[in-house]
């Protein structure tokens, strides 16, 4: 460690700060070194906020089906929910 250096005195030791920010100026002007968000969150981001954005038309559906669930009720067309998952491609 050059750039650290022993004094007498109060302070025991020194740090040399014109050494560092000179490392550290080079080590930011490397083009690899660089932060930011990927395509990928981007997209999801928008997905998300699309979602956010969407209103809940089936809510009233979904009650009624969890009520009839709760009920012993709801019986599910197997045949259906093959040919949504198909359709879907699930």
């Amino acid at each position: 460690m050059s750039n650290i250096r022993k004094t007498s005195g109060s302070r025991a030791v020194i740090y040399d700060l014109s050494s560092a920010r000179a490392r550290s100026t080079s080590a930011t002007a490397d083009p690899a070194d660089k932060s930011g968000i990927s395509d990928d969150a981007r997209e999801l981001s928008r997905a998300r906020g699309a979602v956010d954005q969407a209103q809940d038309v089936r809510a009233e559906r979904v009650a009624a089906l969890r009520a009839q669930i709760a009920r012993g009720e709801y019986r599910a067309d197997p045949r259906e929910v093959a040919r949504k998952i198909l359709e879907r491609g699930i």
